[in-house]
């Protein structure tokens, strides 16, 4: 199903419905970034709709990085999320390590497709990320996801990232995801 049809269908869902699909979407994702991180797309805990969960294994990734939801528009397929850089987030040169850069883009990404697609296992093919300037200590990274494509197993995104200290693009990335069963 291709992402206006996908569109199409969830208005049609909610249509006699109180709430609206951006409400929607920016509560189960406000969820996610809480700690709920094995929520369905329309809300309700992964356990309950029978899909396994890492509850039990202790803290991840996803625990560890500061994160806030900033923005999300379900019709034109963007999210933007907020990330803190702290100090176990620096490499060596004192500014925020590529590899958590580029976390943060793949958890931006990863929440959005998730969402939309309505596949809860949504992994990463490839994500290609250019570090373009530093991002240091204290400073915020605005992380925008924006859907280019999402087709019946894979999905096509783009992502930048801006200080929020001066509005510079601090990276830029490319995501292909597998959409999963």
């Amino acid at each position: 199903m291709d992402y206006k049809k996908m569109l199409e269908e969830k208005k049609r869902l909610s249509e006699g419905t109180d709430d609206k699909s951006q409400k929607i979407m920016e509560q189960v994702i406000r969820r996610v970034i809480a700690g709920d991180w094995n929520m369905t797309p329309d809300g309700t805990k992964a356990e309950k709709a029978g899909v396994q969960t890492s509850k039990d294994r202790g803290p991840r990734i996803h625990d560890m990085m500061r994160k806030e939801f900033v923005s999300c528009d379900e019709e034109k397929g963007i999210l933007t999320l907020a990330f803190e850089v702290e100090e176990w987030e620096l490499n060596p040169n004192g500014v925020m390590h590529g590899g958590l850069i580029a976390t943060a883009m793949d958890t931006t990404c990863g929440m959005l497709v998730r969402y939309l697609s309505g596949k809860l296992g949504a992994s990463t093919i490839s994500l290609n990320v250019d570090y373009l300037r530093p991002v240091p200590l204290g400073d915020r990274l605005l992380v925008t996801a924006r859907v280019l494509r999402i087709g019946r197993k894979v999905a096509n995104l783009t992502a930048e990232a801006v200080r929020a200290s001066d509005g510079k693009t601090a990276d830029a990335a490319a995501a292909v995801f597998y959409l999963g069963e």
